[in-house]
């Protein structure tokens, strides 16, 4: 026989018993779309976790922060309750931060708050980032104008959304209504100053915007003259909301606030009978934040990982999302498992209809025998007939979990409006995502399942007597 013959009697025979083939393919269909609809929550809950990561900022950014955890020394006895100071984070820490596999660059940060000024609009007390000018391409990136260069001594580049925090001097509110706006989800906020022609003043001293509430006990701090070079692009709520200067000129701002804050409690007789050199108005050890920018988001992990090994402690943007996505996995291999389930009784099915099947046609399969129809014909005739049924399922399968996925995706007010709560008020997510992939590796699965469910039966066929078979009075 030639395939087409094969394939006649195969459609033939799967027609002649209607309703059992439809309820065969109705398991494996059932099976499919369990499986898919499962997996399509879970690359929905990922796809939404992707977006999360972009907005958290730079994923392969890792930032060390200036206050260490006592170490414990590993030995044995009484000398295993001593343990080793926090560590500094120093010049010889970024230096050994840059050494290690994985990392691109490290550089530290160095963070105060100053005051600007530009015409008549003010800007108080704004965090200010020190940076190494040679080292910031590596971590920022400019959406207009440029980054910092060796040279740049008062130069500033401000954050993504710094400029909103500038408002009117005499502005009876007192803060920034634009900011306030741009929170609540207005993002059209047309801009007051035009930051890459204004002439600004910076100062450490809040006199420069309200000089009112100047101390008469202390000379006025004389603010310097600064140009913005550039703004950056979107890359997090700390540098969106900063300015940027050379670490030097920060170093300088710093130290002169703490002569400034000594003069203060000198000029008022210090809280606590202190001195100018009080240690409360040292400057602090080290740095205040390090930045370490990975190679790559895979090695963030390991990386943060000595890090804190080190005794630092250290964060970055998907942290916060690790042990969200560990139970998202988890119930998404759960519903998984659950879906395998409904698919492996449907290949039972398949097997127990192929079965059924060829005791019904034991005569047939003998008469085939008898005029010479060939073993290999046999078992493809049965092959194919498990094949059919485990084909049309997978489709069926495939059309019915993107009919779900439709009503799961667009259902305000029913039982799955509770899994859109859950998800948050993106307009983006969706509850179950469906790709073409997902669909062809379904329909293909039920497919080879079909194929795998009708190998026994068709062994079984073809191992039968001829003369039994005809004997046989079905």
């Amino acid at each position: 026989m030639n395939n087409l013959d094969v394939l006649s009697m195969c459609l033939r025979s799967l027609l002649k018993r209607k309703m059992r083939t439809f309820l065969t393919v109705l398991g494996v269909t059932i099976g499919t779309a369990s499986i898919v609809i499962m997996i399509s929550l879970g690359l929905a809950v990922n796809d939404r976790f992707d977006r999360e990561i972009k907005n958290m900022g730079d994923a392969a950014m890792i930032t060390v922060y200036n206050y260490g955890m006592a170490m414990a020394v590993p030995d044995s006895g009484e000398a295993a309750q001593s343990s080793r100071p926090a560590p500094v984070l120093d010049d010889n820490a970024v230096a050994k931060f840059n050494r290690m596999p994985g990392v691109r660059a490290a550089s530290a940060l160095q963070r105060t708050n100053i005051f600007i000024k530009a015409g008549r609009y003010i800007l108080p007390g704004i965090t200010l980032f020190g940076i190494d000018p040679k080292v910031m391409e590596v971590f920022y990136s400019a959406g207009a104008g440029r980054l910092l260069q060796e040279g740049d001594k008062y130069a500033m580049v401000f954050g993504a959304n710094a400029e909103l925090q500038f408002f009117k001097q005499n502005d009876p509110n007192g803060y920034s209504q634009r900011l306030q706006n741009y929170w609540m989800g207005d993002t059209n906020q047309e801009p007051l100053v035009d930051l890459l022609h204004a002439d600004m003043s910076v100062s450490i001293d809040y006199s420069l915007i309200y000089p009112e509430y100047a101390d008469p006990g202390v000379q006025p701090y004389k603010p310097v003259r600064s140009a913005c070079v550039g703004v950056l692009n979107p890359g997090g709520y700390d540098a969106d909301n900063a300015v940027f200067m050379d670490i030097k000129t920060v170093r300088k701002f710093i130290s002169d606030q703490n002569k400034r804050n000594q003069a203060l409690m000198a000029s008022s007789g210090g809280s606590s009978g202190g001195s100018p050199s009080a240690p409360s108005a040292r400057q602090p050890v080290g740095y205040d934040t390090v930045q370490v920018k990975c190679k790559d988001i895979d090695s963030v992990r390991s990386v943060s990982k000595y890090i804190r090994e080190m005794g630092f402690y250290a964060q970055f943007p998907t942290e916060s999302l690790d042990s969200i996505q560990s139970m998202a996995s988890g119930m998404q291999a759960l519903l998984g498992a659950i879906g395998a389930v409904s698919l492996l009784v449907a290949a039972i099915g398949i097997a127990n209809t192929m079965i059924m099947s060829i005791y019904e046609r034991t005569r047939e399969i003998g008469v085939m025998k008898v005029i010479g129809a060939a073993l290999s014909d046999i078992r493809k005739l049965f092959l194919l007939e498990a094949t059919v049924i485990g084909f049309a399922g997978g489709v069926m399968g495939v059309l019915l979990s993107i009919l779900i996925s439709y009503l799961l995706n667009n259902s305000s007010v029913s039982f799955f409006s509770i899994f859109t709560a859950f998800l948050g008020e993106d307009k983006e997510s969706v509850i179950s995502l469906i790709t073409p992939w997902l669909c062809g590796a379904a329909a293909f699965f039920a497919t080879v399942i079909g194929l795998v469910s009708g190998y026994f039966p068709a062994r079984r066929a073809m191992r039968l007597s001829a003369v039994n078979a005809l004997n046989n009075i079905t």
